[in-house]
């Protein structure tokens, strides 16, 4: 996981959060969301007047958004096309690609999520697809992005036992939700595909000896000799369970075997099952199990 930029003070008497300068100083509640210089942030409060506006200058990263509307009509410009957008109080998406300035004026009622991606991150996920997602996206009311974008928000502000999978495949479906990519194609190409015995324990194995470390599709896939688009499909043809569910109960059950014995830490039972942060691992622990790692402790020692 990596760290991310504060809220900063510039020069022009704007406030900025990761190269976005706002009129007023913007309260964020922000978190470093995974590896690879992603970063998350929620903007829950744009300032004390009325109205606010958002200055973004064209720069390496790409950032989409997840905006609720403020109620007051909206108006700006991006990459280089002029827009106006009625009163709403609407949850809508939008993609600011690599390259491609925005601004815009708006209310401060709104509410939004902003995910960061350094240059080419969301290329790199269809790398084998032949795709980009390189188009600027305003104010869309695309369901399944909007969902994908919210799961990732939940995820990353309240990590679960395979949080890497999930953000990485959520990700992985945005950016071809992003580049237009017709996802039937390589759906049909997966049920013609199979994971033989010795590849499926090849990647169980795999799994087994790395639960205190990151496991991603891209890596159980690479792993499993396949392409990533196929692997989450033949994995769970394969043995009945998605890789998140699958990687979320080895950790589980991992973790409840060396709850019972007392030779570890609660503190040291968490980094075993991939959890750098002791808090976070005992949030997981709680809502899989609906006590704490050491109520399950406790009671298992009686």
């Amino acid at each position: 996981m990596t760290g991310i930029g504060q809220v900063q003070h510039t020069h022009t008497g704007y406030q900025a959060i990761d190269c976005v300068a706002y009129r007023h100083a913007p309260a964020a509640l922000s978190l470093a969301a995974a590896p690879r210089d992603i970063v998350l942030y929620r903007i829950v409060d744009y300032g004390p007047s009325r109205v606010t506006s958002a200055d973004r200058p064209a720069d390496h990263n790409e950032l989409l958004l997840l905006t609720r509307g403020s109620g007051h009509p909206a108006f700006g410009c991006m990459a280089g096309e002029r827009y106006t957008v009625a009163a709403n109080r609407d949850l809508r998406a939008s993609f600011v690609p690599s390259g491609a300035d925005s601004q815009i004026e708006f209310g401060t009622s709104a509410k939004s999520v902003n995910l960061v991606f350094p240059k080419g991150f969301l290329d790199s996920l269809l790398e084998d697809r032949g795709g980009r997602a390189s188009v600027p996206l305003l104010f869309s009311e695309n369901t399944a992005l909007i969902g994908l974008i919210s799961l990732i928000e939940l995820e990353l502000f309240r990590p679960g036992l395979a949080t890497d999978i999930v953000a990485e495949q959520a990700m992985r479906s945005m950016a071809l939700i992003l580049s237009g990519i017709d996802p039937h194609g390589f759906i049909a190409e997966s049920e013609r595909i199979s994971l033989p015995p010795v590849r499926l324990k090849r990647v169980i194995e795999f799994i087994e000896a790395n639960l205190a470390e990151p496991l991603t599709l891209d890596l159980l896939a690479h792993v499993a000799g396949l392409s990533v688009f196929h692997f989450a499909r033949v994995f769970r043809q394969a043995t009945g369970s998605s890789p998140y569910r699958y990687v979320s109960e080895r950790r589980l059950q991992h973790a409840q075997r060396l709850l019972m014995s007392p030779e570890l830490s609660v503190h040291e039972i968490a980094r075993a099952c991939g959890f750098p942060r002791h808090a976070n691992f005992s949030a997981a622990f709680a809502r899989a199990r609906g006590m704490s790692p050491s109520a399950f402790r406790a009671y298992f020692a009686l």
